[in-house]
């Protein structure tokens, strides 16, 4: 096989690329390569998979009466055969959109001078461009990016916001927080970005930190649901309370799916309820979070007012480095502060030992 991937090959790698972590039969890959790519036909695909796994790119395994498939992260050359992945969703993407294209362009010859910079990843390309918007995950060397190199980075795309009328939100993470969000057991928004991402800069970076993962033993598992916090589960949102130190009166806790804390946080500033934001400084109070994602996540959902108000509310009852942290982000992000009541927050978290 040339290193060149021809359209099946490719149509294989990507769908497995955004299922990362699963394992498919024949006939659940050849029905999702259908609707990713429009047609796809089991004879020719299970030919091409057999190619594939005699040169060692993908592995299949016999499952009961099924065979199932998956990436081999052991082999050396799957990492190039990803990066072309990315370079052809790129093209297909951008081909067409020009003005994209040019902000694209720009965006990577004003980050170039930022050397711990790995990768950079277009979160939900085409339903973003929908809707004048571009999510980014910025991806640097572990301990080599700092709050005022990430302040700068984010003062430079709101430059390329006014020059090119789009809404730009961006999540900056080191190695080691990519790792942790990757590996947890909770719903977050890391596990979900692999079905519909786009590497724009530095793909084989990016894929050899994944083979990485998955070579150390880590079970790396991509979700497909997207959590629209608006909407959270109402038992769910129960169960995540309690485990992050928050029970509510006559509640009744029954087993529900963990979510981080940071799609807690913003569902319950979707919720004009006094006594679910009062919740807020409790379990941040109480629980390590990645402020990052928290802001990003506020900015993302149209949270980021009430978020900054009852973050100055806590910095002054109980500062950290991390709150301190969030609140600069969004006051460089010239976010308007939503005002909250002091006095109720402060007998809230008296109430819950959250000091």
């Amino acid at each position: 096989m040339g290193y060149l991937m021809d359209a099946a090959t490719f149509r294989i790698l990507d769908t497995l690329a955004s299922g990362l972590g699963k394992r498919f039969s024949i006939n659940q890959l050849t029905g999702r390569i259908k609707k990713i790519h429009g047609t796809a036909y089991y004879a020719n695909i299970y030919e091409k998979l057999h190619n594939l796994e005699n040169n060692q790119i993908l592995t299949i395994t016999k499952l009961g009466k099924s065979s199932v498939t998956s990436l081999n992260f052991r082999n050396y050359l799957l990492v190039d055969y990803l990066a072309q992945r990315e370079l052809i969703n790129k093209i297909s993407f951008l081909e067409t959109r020009t003005n994209l294209e040019l902000l694209f362009q720009e965006l990577e010859k004003q980050l170039e001078e930022y050397y711990f910079i790995k990768s950079i990843v277009s979160i939900d390309s085409l339903r973003n461009f929908k809707l004048n918007k571009l999510e980014l995950l910025i991806l640097t060397q572990k301990d080599t990016s700092d709050s005022q190199n990430e302040e700068t980075i984010f003062l430079k795309l709101n430059g390329l916001e006014k020059k090119y009328n789009l809404k730009i939100n961006c999540l900056i993470f080191d190695n080691q927080e990519f790792f942790s969000f990757l590996k947890s057991d909770e719903i977050n928004p890391v596990k979900e970005l692999f079905s519909e991402m786009i590497v724009l800069l530095g793909a084989q970076a990016f894929w050899r930190q994944i083979r990485e993962f998955f070579n150390k033993g880590i079970t790396v598992r991509s979700i497909e649901r997207w959590i629209n916090p608006f909407e959270l589960d109402e038992a769910d949102l129960v169960f995540n309370l309690a485990r992050f130190g928050y029970t509510e009166f006559g509640s009744k806790i029954s087993q529900g799916n963990k979510i981080c804390i940071e799609y807690i946080i913003i569902s319950l500033l979707t919720n004009d309820d006094a006594r679910r934001l009062e919740a807020i400084p409790v379990i941040i109070a109480k629980n390590g979070f990645n402020c990052n994602l928290l802001v990003f996540l506020a900015q993302k959902f149209g949270q980021a007012g009430k978020l900054l108000g009852i973050l100055k509310i806590l910095e002054n009852i109980k500062q950290t480095k991390k709150v301190s942290k969030a609140i600069r982000l969004l006051e460089s992000f010239k976010v308007k502060e939503i005002e909250f009541d002091k006095e109720a927050i402060l007998q809230k978290m008296r109430l819950y030992n959250a000091f």
